[in-house]
């Protein structure tokens, strides 16, 4: 059953990033946000994710299977959050900041109880931390992998030639005045979709970089085959290339 710790499961709190003494209140907030920024994506690991998250609120958001699942998890089947040193100064203490020396603060961190200065604190969705705690992950919408990166590079190459050729050839009379701006905006309706194709959906500035790189390929293509208007396709490039970045940034 999802939650049950056997040994196998991860810390749900952990997954929440959240502390294990965080009031049901502040763990709703946090599956909330997490679940927000986890939204619907074919991506395996994002669905991976979000899986993860329903099962850790599946189990913190009742409040009798948590109490089940912190006995469970205190008899050291699960570690524990980081616990405060012994000595710590009390919560509301003006304190030095160990992180940035000369820095007077109140200010704790949600989970370790460490002080933080607004300096050094990280703002997460289930309040500050400090750097140690925060712990953020990257969206697996923005990471690609050495195989997505290829495919990228592929789809970017091989679109730039096929759409150079086709701008060359068939789409040259568009490329002037007022009929430009449609040639930049299919091309960048092309590419958004050739990227999102090869990489599954990703986003970021390296799927950027590859579509622009691919424009750019598609006016070099139709520049070879027209030389005398290579100038006129730099407004239907620059189109292309921005809108491409709104789509995939």
């Amino acid at each position: 059953m999802p939650g049950e710790n056997d040994g196998s499961q991860p810390d749900w709190y952990e997954v929440l990033e959240v502390s294990p003494n965080a009031s049901r209140e502040v763990i709703e907030a946090a599956y909330r946000s997490l679940s927000a920024r986890y939204a619907a994506d074919p991506d395996p690991a994002v669905r991976e994710r979000r899986r993860l998250l329903e099962a850790a609120w599946d189990v913190l958001g009742d409040a009798r299977r948590r109490a089940e699942y912190d006995a469970r998890r205190n008899g050291g089947t699960v570690l524990t959050a980081p616990a405060p040193a012994a000595d710590a100064p009390p919560p509301g203490t003006v304190v030095m900041c160990p992180r940035d020396p000369g820095v007077e603060t109140a200010l704790r961190c949600s989970r370790c109880g460490t002080p933080i200065c607004p300096r050094c604190l990280v703002q997460t969705p289930v309040g500050a931390r400090c750097r140690d705690c925060a712990k953020i992950a990257k969206n697996p919408i923005y990471t690609l992998t050495a195989g997505g990166m290829a495919r990228a590079a592929a789809a970017s190459l091989i679109g730039g030639v096929v759409m150079g050729l086709i701008w060359g050839l068939v789409l040259l009379p568009f490329t002037f005045g007022f009929f430009a701006i449609f040639v930049g905006a299919g091309l960048g309706y092309a590419f958004t979709r050739v990227l999102e194709f090869a990489t599954g959906r990703k986003r970021g500035p390296a799927v950027v970089s590859f579509a622009i790189a691919g424009i750019l390929v598609a006016w070099g293509v139709m520049a070879v085959l027209v030389p005398q208007v290579w100038l006129y396709g730099a407004l239907p490039a620059g189109i292309a290339a921005y809108l491409a970045y709104a789509s995939l940034r």
